[in-house]
């Protein structure tokens, strides 16, 4: 993190001209309103005329030096360009300036500049802001979230899970839910592998445990046979049929302490994303499974900060050749 610098405001600039008048030295004045002494020898090299330093005066020259200092993705329009077709696709400004850093191997530009874009005059105009995944109009600060209370877990614990698993050590191994919609009994089977960050959506016609087990092991077994090495699911009774899972795709299921999610993240991450495509009103029967593909694979082709700005396609493929 680098240094934090307070701007001064109009009523520091009246309380220095009228310290000046007294004829205080900088650094009393300095002390006095709580900055640095720099920063009031830079305010009146800056800031004053030929008849000395105004607070009107230097208020004014403030604002028409801020209005005619472009940022830098204005003085880049290809560089621009570039950060606004990818928030167009969804990329993070996190992940924009990570991923440029990893292809020219130095930083390009700050996620925190390409924020400030968004959010100054000229981003607003053009609504940068809806391009961004929870659309705010303004920035807001972090929250911790409250954990839910501690109750007993019941099943496969995921307290008996390995510890290669939990810290992402080895690959083949995912967490699951379900995205559920209105009016419908469809609902989707959501999967992320935990180590590469690999997303799956498999369209499922019920929450049956017996449709849902059935949708998993024919999607897996087809596309991913071999990589399914464990499991972690909630206490959703969707998921009743485990034991079959188990045996039919030789692997281990887990499940969560009960009210406990956060305990698959990942997941829970995962379908947060895939809300911003398929929100809860979607009438998720007129999607072909190809279509959900198609939606989760750009998803799966976007640089992650957690895998060193490489997408999870290319963690998961790469690894298991």
């Amino acid at each position: 993190m680098g240094k934090h610098y307070k701007q001064l405001q109009p009523k520091d600039r009246l309380k220095i001209y009228e310290l000046l008048f007294t004829g205080q030295a900088i650094a009393a004045i300095a002390k006095l309103i709580g900055y640095h002494k720099s920063t009031l020898y830079r305010e009146l090299q800056r800031n004053s005329s030929k008849i000395g330093y105004r607070p009107d005066y230097a208020s004014q020259s403030y604002v028409i030096r801020r209005q005619y200092n472009p940022s830098k993705l204005d003085r880049n329009p290809e560089l621009k360009d570039f950060v606004i077709e990818k928030l167009t696709m969804g990329w993070s400004p996190e992940l924009i300036a990570g991923r440029l850093k990893q292809q020219s191997g130095r930083c390009i530009i700050s996620h925190e500049t390409i924020y400030r874009y968004i959010y100054s005059p000229a981003g607003m105009k053009l609504k940068l802001y809806q391009k961004l995944l929870k659309k705010r109009k303004f920035r807001y600060p972090r929250i911790k979230r409250r954990r839910q209370t501690i109750a007993n877990a019941r099943k496969k614990s995921i307290k008996e899970r390995d510890f290669r698993v939990n810290a992402r050590k080895t690959l083949g191994h995912w967490e699951g839910d379900l995205i559920l919609f209105k009016h419908t009994k469809t609902n989707l089977f959501t999967l992320r592998e935990r180590k590469s960050r690999l997303m799956v959506a498999i369209k499922n016609k019920s929450r049956h445990s017996q449709s849902t087990a059935n949708t998993l092991i024919g999607y897996m077994k087809n596309h991913f046979k071999k990589r399914l090495r464990s499991l972690t699911l909630d206490n959703d009774t969707a998921f009743a049929q485990h034991e079959n899972i188990e045996d039919e795709m030789k692997t281990k299921i887990y499940f969560c302490e009960p009210y406990k999610s956060y305990q698959k993240g990942g997941i829970e991450n995962a379908n947060r994303l895939l809300r911003t495509q398929l929100p809860l009103q979607t009438n998720i029967d007129r999607f072909e499974q190809t279509e959900i593909d198609k939606i989760v694979k750009n998803f799966n082709d976007r640089p992650m900060k957690c895998l060193h700005y490489r997408t999870p396609n290319e963690v998961f493929y790469e690894s298991f050749k």
